[in-house]
């Protein structure tokens, strides 16, 4: 039933002033979706995994307080770092979002670089099982190499389009199979719930990706004086930090790694950027397959581009928002 109410969400209310503002990390979303809620009165709403988690601030790129205070923000800080949060969990909290957004007639602009959110949002969510505690302790016995064997054994299409160093998405294919005998592939092609924002206009940050990893060596470097380090502090403070859902956001690992005394601060940032970078070059993969995607061409380092700020407000400034 509640699949049935958010796809009448998305192709109803055509009169809702909507966006989506895609791209790699450190690329200037945030900077971009500011300018342009100013300017339009639009709200902002998190497309991304780990800003949903409490505590997790400034490891994230999380909007500070100040920003919040300008701009209202969504789907950030909803759960405790300790605590599962699926996609599922997402596209209900999201259409919460959109129902409330489209009955005060504000417009808002989703922004983020969480690919998965952005396909549920837009082509569903299958209809498969949830996973069984059991099976996914039992999986999780296995290593990264042989979840991936296996993966591609019994699942050669979800594979060839899958992130197969994310163990957490490995699990969960791989245990929709043994739960069900049928292949995630196959869910997700035959068994959907339509999403909300089929239809929603998409543009995407293109920044040369030489650029970016500069642009994100100086970002770590920025958090570091924001304090992340006395952050990660506090996070390990808490019951089984480690093994929680929270600690696997980019980074985290490194700087728990320092704080015992394992890496240098300078062995810690060379970690994290190269796997920024890694992350950021499967994020523009990613988004430059999405269809009918709008490109916008920036250099994180510059001023904002002109042309890009003028296209997003016109886009909220039009009924239709169709692509």
């Amino acid at each position: 039933m509640a699949g049935k109410r958010l796809l009448w969400l998305g192709r109803l209310e055509l009169g809702w002033r909507v966006i989506f503002l895609l791209g790699p990390t450190a690329a200037g979303k945030s900077r971009l979706a500011m300018e342009v809620a100013e300017q339009t009165g639009a709200e902002i709403v998190s497309v991304d995994a780990f800003q949903i988690y409490r505590g997790l601030d400034i490891g994230t790129g999380k909007p500070a307080k100040e920003e919040q205070n300008k701009v209202r923000h969504h789907l950030i800080d909803l759960v405790d770092p300790e605590e599962n949060f699926t996609a599922a969990d997402y596209l209900r909290e999201a259409g919460k979002v959109l129902q409330d957004a489209g009955n005060r007639n504000v417009p808002s602009i989703w922004v983020g670089g969480t690919g998965l959110y952005h396909r549920v949002l837009t082509e569903g969510l299958s209809r498969a099982p949830g996973t069984d505690t059991e099976v996914a302790a039992e999986l999780d016995k296995m290593t990264t190499n042989e979840l991936v064997e296996e993966i591609r054994r019994v699942d050669l299409v979800w594979s060839e389009k899958a992130d197969l160093k994310n163990r957490r998405r490995l699990i969960r294919a791989l245990a929709v199979w043994r739960q069900t005998g049928k292949k995630l592939s196959d869910w997700q092609e035959k068994e959907t719930v339509h999403g909300p924002m089929a239809e929603v206009g998409v543009w995407v940050l293109l920044p040369d990706l030489e650029v970016l990893t500069g642009v994100i060596r100086e970002r770590v470097k920025t958090m570091w004086q924001k304090g992340w380090v006395e952050e990660v502090r506090g996070l390990m403070k808490r019951p089984g930090w480690e093994e929680c859902p929270g600690s696997r956001a980019i980074g985290y690992a490194e700087v728990v790694d320092l704080l015992a005394g394992r890496i240098t601060e300078g062995e810690a940032c060379d970690k994290i950027v190269v796997a920024t970078r890694a992350y950021a070059k499967r994020q523009l993969t990613w988004f430059r397959g999405i269809p009918k995607v709008r490109g916008i061409e920036i250099d994180p380092r510059e001023p904002l581009p002109k042309t890009g700020v003028e296209m997003l407000v016109r886009a909220l400034g039009e009924r239709n928002f169709l692509g």
